[in-house]
């Protein structure tokens, strides 16, 4: 009965002092898990916060394309009406020259016959009367045909002024359209872009604090299951069974230090290695004969391709055949480039414009004061930097290194 009771004794001696370990570990670990858990409800607060931004962001880009596709069609009746404007102006053109050339032809008769003593000399042969009578009227509607034509000359010269006034006033709308376009698509998608970074650091940070916490959920669930088996232990009061609960005490003592090693090891986080990759250097001459052969191409809101561009897309697509990416805006384009003077322009560089009251247009400089760009009324041509609408809005050189 005596060996019984020391054989009890011991167990349970050995049992109390390997179960404070277990104990310990599981008032940090707890903690630990606790501190995870509260970080984890902030972060995932914060998620939501900056996805429902992300989303308004997103359906405000959806109203922006909605109102894009609205201005598209504004864009293309301005379009038709250029067009229009252009026949009419060159009709009036050609009736101009027309009646110009017939007035010389009168001008050169009357200095050659003498004008009105040559209409007196035809009056006066007259062989009668009623042939005076008739002679006078063929005079009289010869003179009255001449100051219409003269009448109609100066009506037209001054209809193609105000045509031409129109159509200019038009082709600056359409200019103006084209730039709210595109400062509302840079705006936007900046916002859109900071917003998924936020949501992706927020993610990021969500994924290493969740990893931490089933950690120290796996080094609980250790440190329970030892204290299970110290527990299995003290209740055994079998002499028999004395030797294999040493050797379980044993086994709990090795995985309770493990237990203790893993709250105590630091979590380690892997980042990802990033390598920014330099776009290659292209020769002007391969984003020349890309840009020269996309003449004419008309202009198309958020166009990339031959079918049609926008500013931007026309840039990047002249660039891409020398190798070179660019961003996607005007603004985006005009952040990645090296600022210049004009002075220090070369053919090749990109010329950059705001008319929103942020950069809304860009074009690839030629030299000699002229640029290659997608214009939203000719599409994609040829302009004069010094032309007085884009002098008043020129913002500066930009070089693609």
């Amino acid at each position: 009965m005596n060996k019984k009771f020391i054989n009890l004794a011991l167990v349970a001696a050995l049992g109390f002092s390997t179960y404070v370990a277990p104990m310990t570990a599981f008032a940090s670990t707890d903690e630990a898990i606790q501190t995870s858990t509260e970080k984890l409800v902030d972060l995932e607060k914060k998620e939501a916060s900056a996805e429902s931004q992300l989303a308004t962001i997103a359906a405000t880009i959806t109203d922006n394309e909605n109102n894009a596709t609205s201005l598209i069609a504004e864009m293309k009746e301005t379009q038709t009406s250029l067009k229009e404007l252009e026949i009419e102006v060159s009709d009036l053109t050609t009736a101009i020259e027309q009646r110009e050339a017939k007035l010389q032809d009168q001008v050169r008769s009357v200095q050659v016959d003498g004008d009105n003593q040559n209409y007196i000399d035809f009056v006066l042969n007259a062989e009668s009367i009623a042939d005076i009578i008739g002679r006078a009227d063929v005079v009289s509607q010869i003179v009255s045909a001449n100051q219409e034509l003269i009448k109609a000359q100066a009506t037209d010269k001054e209809a193609v002024a105000v045509k031409q006034k129109e159509t200019e006033k038009k082709a600056e709308k359409q200019t103006l359209l084209a730039a709210k376009l595109e400062a509302s698509k840079t705006d936007l998608e900046q916002q859109k872009l900071e917003k998924e970074a936020v949501v992706a650091s927020i993610a990021a940070e969500k994924s290493i604090v969740t990893n931490e916490k089933e950690k120290f959920l796996a080094v609980k669930a250790a440190a329970e299951k030892g204290a299970e088996e110290l527990a299995l232990v003290k209740t055994t009061s079998s002499v028999e069974n004395t030797s294999s609960a040493t050797v379980e005490l044993t086994s709990s003592e090795t995985k309770a230090s493990d237990a203790s090693e893993l709250t105590a090891k630091p979590v380690e986080t892997t980042k990802a290695a990033t390598t920014a990759t330099s776009p290659s250097n292209g020769s002007w001459a391969a984003i020349k004969n890309a840009a020269y052969g996309v003449l004419g191409t008309p202009y198309l809101y958020g166009g990339t391709t031959t079918s049609g561009f926008d500013c931007s897309g026309f840039t990047s697509y002249a660039f891409a055949a020398a190798g070179i990416s660019l961003p996607r805006t005007a603004g985006a384009q005009y952040a990645a480039s090296t600022k210049i003077s004009q002075s220090e322009a070369q053919p090749g560089d990109l010329v950059f414009f705001n008319q929103t009251g942020s950069i809304d247009h860009v074009g690839i400089y030629l030299g000699n004061n002229q640029f290659i760009g997608s214009q939203s009324s000719k599409g994609v041509s040829v302009t004069t930097i010094s032309q007085a609408y884009w002098a008043q809005y020129l913002v500066g050189f930009g070089r693609i290194n």
